[in-house]
């Protein structure tokens, strides 16, 4: 990585870091979604698109992120709990890194929900990415609901209420 790069996520790590104490609470969130393009692990193009009409958990992170790796078994526990129930759990990277390292990761993880790869960091544009990890709940209706800056306990109680109230409300 270059040294101006290294700098900026060095600076979007400790900016986080300073923020995630009060930043790391579920919060409600509008909005709505936009769509982007990215690649699966296995190199192909894909489109956020495709999930039009589903509730969704978006999380955008990076290899490089400590906090990143911490939260992505709990994803993992959440996808596995509410995945018969229609919740797709979706993770993009924002590394610039080669997807064979994205790969990698996921596979070290045992990630069984979908990992994408925005290397052209399309996604973190229209979403104005503050940095990572980053997530938001999105209702099937397309509006985002809730978001959450820096690391979250997806295990939690709050964070189901909030999965199983967006999957109630698409059920209806």
């Amino acid at each position: 990585m270059s040294p101006p790069r290294l700098f900026i996520a060095g600076a979007m790590l400790a900016l986080l870091a300073a923020s995630s104490i009060a930043a790391n609470e579920l919060k409600p969130y509008s909005g709505t979604v936009a769509d982007f393009a990215a690649q699966d692990l296995q190199g192909k193009p894909v489109r956020f698109a495709a999930f039009r009409g589903k509730v969704v958990l978006l999380n955008f992170w990076a290899t490089w992120c400590p906090p990143c790796r911490k939260e992505m078994p709990a994803m993992e526990r959440l996808h596995r709990a509410y995945r018969e129930r229609g919740l797709v759990v979706l993770a993009v990277s924002q590394d610039e890194a080669p997807l064979e390292e994205v790969r990698r990761f996921a596979v070290s993880l045992g990630l069984t929900f979908p990992v994408w790869h925005d290397r052209a960091r399309e996604a973190a544009r229209h979403y104005s990415l503050p940095g990572v990890p980053t997530s938001y709940l999105i209702a099937h209706d397309g509006q985002l609901a809730y978001r959450v800056l820096g690391e979250y306990d997806w295990d939690g109680r709050e964070a189901h209420s909030a999965v199983e109230l967006l999957l109630d409300e698409a059920g209806k």
